[in-house]
């Protein structure tokens, strides 16, 4: 589990910072506003939402996995 959760922290750290970053030099524009902020803007919150949602997909299979062994 640690080595996801140090994969997912990691993509949500680029998709946070690099983005923006970039968007310092505006090299395209769509509706007034730079490709990276764009993307930053629009992708991001999908890529936040994935991100939740594998981390909690692999998180109940874990706990399956461990119910079971249990026996319970």
């Amino acid at each position: 589990m640690r080595p996801l959760a140090l994969w997912l922290t990691l993509v949500w750290a680029l998709v946070s910072f690099v983005p923006p970053f970039f968007a310092r030099e505006p090299w395209l524009q769509i509706d007034g506003a730079s490709l990276a902020m764009w993307m930053a803007a629009q992708v991001g919150p999908l890529v936040y939402v994935l991100l939740a949602w594998l981390y909690e997909r692999r998180a109940s299979r874990l706990e399956a996995q461990q119910r079971a062994q249990r026996g319970g």
